[in-house]
């Protein structure tokens, strides 16, 4: 599977298995992930593509400015995260 910025992933293996996070970045067979909390955007956490699954495609403000290269903070992608976990449970 290809994976494009801004794209919401779940990892697989690792420490951080089952968790969601935001790709901001894809370097070729690897991607540099964030969830804003331990892995901030300042620092993203380059993982693999074997180790992530793609969850869908969602729309949300701050998915859209970092699909449009705009600066976002980790707090925005936290609650972006949290509101795209809520939805994913109903």
């Amino acid at each position: 599977m290809s994976f494009q910025q801004a794209q919401i992933v779940r990892s697989r293996s690792g420490h951080d298995k089952d968790q969601l996070f935001c790709v901001m970045a894809v370097e070729g067979s690897f991607v540099l992930l964030s969830d804003g909390k331990r892995r901030r955007v300042e620092k993203p956490k380059r993982k693999n593509v074997k180790h992530v699954e793609g969850v869908g495609e969602f729309s949300h403000p701050t998915i859209e400015k970092v699909r449009a290269g705009q600066p976002v903070r980790n707090r925005e992608l936290r609650a972006a995260l949290a509101a795209i976990r809520d939805e994913m449970e109903v």
